[in-house]
């Protein structure tokens, strides 16, 4: 009953691993067909002494601890707002989880018109202020912001969401224990509310920065990473290597450093949580 499940694994999973694992110690290009060279190590050597690999991973951090920072915020305070049942709730929610429901591809072309400098909404409004326009994907001190900020949009519905189901599950006793001691609103929220929701928290913001690590589509749509490699991060600078510039060995070790990097990550964040909460 499983074998089909499993060959499917296998195919789609289970063989690209590998076959991009092996790959990432030989040297190969599309476009000179021939036998893999094996190289070792090399390809991560050339990828660890390159300095733009560190400039773009620095890039990488930047828009994900910003971008998942301000998710995280913005949500959390969402969740409150919606913790007490509003008047059409459902109409709100609903429209607040819209931008997560939009392919990426197509977020990064809707601000790609609500950033043009002659006729974006954006620099509309700021005419509208007396500002001059900015000329917000161009600039290197602009573009990364521009791109941290259409994240925002899509993807703090997801914490939202996961935060306000948090909310909602824990249990209403200890509130009402809380107010009767006296506690207030900021201490209930802060001895109460954050313990209890640590491990949604944790596995909230561990999906984000999985997700916004290897962010590419919104990228791509809008600056391609540019001015330079102002906006450029991990996965555009595997794609680049791997389909432009047709070096599937060193793509390969790209894309495997970038996963032992997620995973580090991952678990550093984990061993804290559990050292925060005493265990």
């Amino acid at each position: 009953m499983l074998s089909g499940a499993v060959v499917i694994l296998f195919a789609l999973t289970i063989f690209p691993l590998l076959y991009s694992l092996a790959l990432s110690f030989h040297k190969w290009s599309l476009t000179k067909p021939g036998p893999w060279r094996f190289v070792g190590l090399l390809n991560y050597w050339d990828i660890l002494k390159n300095p733009v690999f560190w400039r773009i991973i620095q890039n990488t951090f930047v828009f994900t601890v910003s971008a998942v920072t301000l998710e995280f915020a913005i949500g959390l305070g969402l969740a409150h707002l919606f913790y007490r049942q509003l008047r059409g709730e459902s109409v709100l929610r609903s429209t607040l989880v819209l931008p997560m429901m939009i392919p990426p591809i197509l977020i990064g072309l809707i601000w790609l018109f609500m950033y043009k400098k002659d006729f974006g909404i954006i620099n509309n409004m700021l005419k509208l202020l007396s500002i001059e326009p900015i000329t917000w994907l161009s600039k290197p001190s602009t573009a990364m912001p521009a791109i941290i900020i259409a994240d925002v949009w899509q993807w703090t519905p997801f914490m939202f969401l996961l935060l306000l189901a948090g909310l909602r599950s824990l249990p209403v006793g200890l509130y009402e224990s809380a107010r009767i001691d006296g506690a207030s609103s900021w201490q209930i929220f802060r001895y109460v509310t954050l313990p209890l929701l640590r491990p949604i928290i944790a596995i909230a913001i561990i999906i984000r920065f999985m997700d916004a690590f290897r962010e590419f589509d919104k990228i791509f749509q809008l600056t391609g990473g540019g001015p330079g490699v102002a906006t450029e991060t991990i996965s555009l600078f595997i794609y680049r290597n791997g389909f432009r510039y047709f070096k599937m060995g060193y793509a390969s070790a790209l894309s495997y450093l970038a996963l032992i990097i997620i995973i580090g990550f991952s678990m550093i964040y984990i061993k804290a949580l559990r050292r925060s909460a005493g265990r």
